[in-house]
């Protein structure tokens, strides 16, 4: 008696699940957004190649240093699909950078060292059928440090600042194909499979920032004290684009038949901070090939 009682009371329940309005269409919107999280293309990105940067920070000096960095190196992880982009990479770069006021007898230089990380999440807003160009468009999380070393000044010798924003991110891609072909080149004949690619186009700016930079500079092995212990006002600045930070992000990717891929990637990033004194700004061109493994299937 007792197991047709639980028997019937099954039964009834799941006529009434199935009858309440709304709960089979919100199951099914479930399950359709887990199958579209596991169809997204997953994957991780290792990527190596060269900087050059521009600094001027008034705080050490009204001279403008510049040179070539290497090397430059990325790590990072995304998911991709036709609605969604999610990205989240870091850069370092290490070198030195030189001023033209150079002699036999001064050799003013700084050593620099460049890290940043952002996070990204794109929806595609917009298809044009005509061009095959998709139009993603989101918000960003940025976070930038540079710090230079010029052992020239001794006793103020190290500088750095940091800067760290939320704000928007758009994005164009355009896939692309070519087919398999032969040609002869050098007297020998070879074959051209068919290939996917992808070019795409990444502008992002924070609008909201936070910028640390120490009060004056010190030695190397001495840190403004107050930052040793806490962050007062003093030591930061921030606010509706302040610092003005732009950063630029182009990519190539070659799909290869297994998945994988490889990409060449070019960041510009610039940003400009003027409180009146010690004004810095910086200009940051990065080149560098990755492999790009897939993760899933």
């Amino acid at each position: 008696m007792k197991r047709s009682s639980l028997f019937l009371f099954f039964i009834i329940f799941q006529v009434l699940i199935i009858a309440v309005p709304g709960y089979s269409k919100d199951k099914g919107r479930r399950q359709q957004k887990k199958l579209e999280r596991k169809s997204r293309d997953k994957y991780l990105g290792l990527g190596l190649g060269f900087s050059y940067m521009k600094v001027i920070d008034n705080a050490t000096s009204p001279l403008l240093y510049k040179g070539l960095n290497i090397p430059f190196a990325s790590l990072g992880y995304f998911t991709h699909s036709d609605r969604i982009i999610k990205t989240f990479e870091t850069d370092f770069s290490y070198g030195q950078l030189k001023t033209r006021t150079e002699t036999p007898w001064y050799d003013p230089r700084n050593t620099s060292y460049y890290i940043a990380f952002r996070y990204d999440i794109l929806y595609r807003i917009k298809k044009f059928e005509k061009l095959s160009v998709n139009w993603y468009l989101g918000s960003e999380i940025n976070s930038n440090s540079h710090f230079r070393i010029n052992y020239k000044y001794e006793n103020s010798a190290f500088n750095f600042d940091n800067y760290n924003g939320i704000g928007i991110a758009t994005r164009l891609e355009l896939p692309f194909t070519y087919k398999s072909t032969q040609f002869k080149f050098l007297g020998l004949y070879f074959k051209r499979r068919d290939r996917d690619l992808r070019l795409s186009w990444q502008l992002s700016s924070p609008v909201l920032s936070l910028m640390i930079r120490p009060t004056y500079v010190t030695i190397t092995n001495f840190i403004d004290p107050e930052l040793q212990t806490k962050i007062t006002s003093d030591n930061t600045d921030g606010g509706l684009f302040v610092p003005f930070n732009l950063r630029s992000q182009t990519e190539l990717h070659y799909k290869l038949h297994n998945g994988n891929m490889f990409r060449l990637t070019y960041i510009w990033n610039y940003y400009h901070h003027d409180p009146g004194y010690n004004k810095v700004q910086s200009a940051f061109h990065g080149f560098y090939f990755s492999l790009v493994f897939r993760f899933n299937k």
